[in-house]
């Protein structure tokens, strides 16, 4: 990502970097889609992790939307 390329001024710079990056942003809800779940995501999965993504952004950045959109899913709800 053309964003995070680059010399690093200081941790301010390299912070407002890092939280206006969607691969940042996709990884931190993979990671969250992990802990929570207890395993990796699978394909099938994916319509979750797109919906989790949705619901943080609509939300200007809320973690509890990101874990309302997860726990109210059919990969949370129907889950082994």
């Amino acid at each position: 990502e053309a964003a995070l390329e680059g010399k690093v001024e200081n941790v301010r710079d390299m912070m407002e970097r890092l939280g206006k990056s969607t691969l940042v942003r996709q990884s931190f809800i993979r990671h969250v889609f992990r802990y929570w779940m207890g395993r990796n995501e699978l394909p099938s999965d994916s319509r979750t992790l797109m919906a989790m993504d949705r619901a943080y952004l609509e939300s200007g950045g809320s973690f509890k939307e990101l874990l309302v959109s997860l726990m109210t899913s059919d990969s949370f709800l129907y889950r082994k």
